[in-house]
């Protein structure tokens, strides 16, 4: 039996379902960022048979075998009769299209106490939260990353002694589905100065420096509200960035300062909004190209692996562009054969 976080010691414990099957498939759903709403009879919440969902309560899903699996919180709550569940939430509950939703949930209802048109149904939105020891497994196999890719802007080369001046991120999937964008301009921090050579360029980018200066916010508002943004995407997040070692160093150090996270994942103690070490967009590429390492570089790639997306020093601009050669560079790498071997003795 997976034991349970002591942040949970006192939360309501629920499975999907009214079979272990059932409840090992939704389940899975929710781990897989598909499913992000539920419904349930009125009757039997009145009836005490389950607990009444609680907007803002954080709930623990259990699996098919009783354990603990996940946690999520409870966004929004409305009653309806079944004949006025709209397609939008029927979707929401990731199990099919309408047709197929009606059809299953009927036949539940009709199993657990009565169907009729007109019941009343409390239906429900949420997030997943944390995914708790006994929904590792399911999770590691059945969820899609989201890669955020950051493109960031700044008035040095490094933000020991410089500062950010704005940055934007796209949230895409490995095939290229969008799940929204963020953008933000930054203040300069008073504890750093512009450098030389950096300011000297962007005197040669008038237009940029206008557009990565104006409207600029502190950063110990943005960088919060960018750690929210994450959180709030499906699934496992994964930062990306071309190049890591440049782009990825500004947000990871803002993002330690200001909001109590990393861009990188691991056995912290801080908040976690992104999975493993990250993606290196500039690494990728030049392996991927076959190029030997001094031939490696952003600006070799065709024009069409960046959606003829021109490259403008914008941060958004610049994201979007890197996003689109993020999905031209998982359709090769989908190409090569895998790679096969003894296990590893790397822990």
């Amino acid at each position: 039996m997976s034991k349970l976080p002591p942040q949970y010691a006192n939360a309501n414990q629920f499975s999907f379902g009214d079979s272990p099957e059932l409840a090992d498939e939704l389940l899975a759903l929710v781990l897989a960022g598909k499913k992000t709403a539920t419904c349930g009879a009125l009757r039997d919440y009145q009836a005490g048979k389950e607990a009444m969902p609680v907007v803002g309560r954080r709930d623990v899903v259990l699996n098919g075998a009783g354990e603990p699996a996940a946690a999520i919180e409870t966004l929004s709550l409305e009653t309806r009769r079944f004949e006025d569940v709209d397609v939008a939430f029927a979707e929401a509950e990731g199990e099919g299209p309408y047709a197929k939703w009606r059809a299953e949930h009927e036949a539940y209802f009709e199993r657990n106490g009565g169907y009729s048109p007109d019941m009343e149904l409390v239906c429900e939105r949420f997030r997943l939260v944390e995914v708790l020891p006994a929904g590792r497994a399911v999770y590691n196999r059945v969820a899609s990353p989201i890669f955020v890719v950051t493109d960031i802007e700044a008035d040095g080369p490094t933000p020991l002694h410089s500062s950010m001046l704005s940055f934007a991120s796209v949230a895409i999937d490995a095939d290229g589905k969008s799940y929204g964008e963020f953008e933000a301009v930054l203040t300069p921090r008073a504890d750093r100065k512009p450098d030389a050579t950096t300011m000297a360029w962007w005197a040669s980018q008038p237009e940029a420096w206008d557009y990565a200066t104006k409207g600029a916010e502190a950063p110990e508002i943005v960088m919060p509200r960018f750690a929210d943004w994450v959180d709030a995407l499906p699934g496992p997040k994964v930062f990306a960035a071309a190049p890591m070692m440049f782009d990825g160093l500004w947000m990871d150090h803002y993002l330690d300062e200001y909001a109590g996270t990393r861009v990188l994942g691991g056995p912290f103690k801080t908040r976690q909004i992104f999975r493993g070490g990250g993606v290196c967009l500039y690494t990728m590429a030049g392996t991927l190209r076959g190029a030997p390492y001094l031939d490696w570089g952003m600006s070799k790639l065709p024009a069409e692996f960046y959606g003829h997306i021109p490259h403008t020093h914008r941060a958004i601009d610049d994201a979007r562009g890197f996003a689109q050669v993020l999905v031209e560079l998982f359709k090769l790498s989908r190409a090569l054969p895998a790679i096969t071997g003894s296990a590893s003795d790397f822990r």
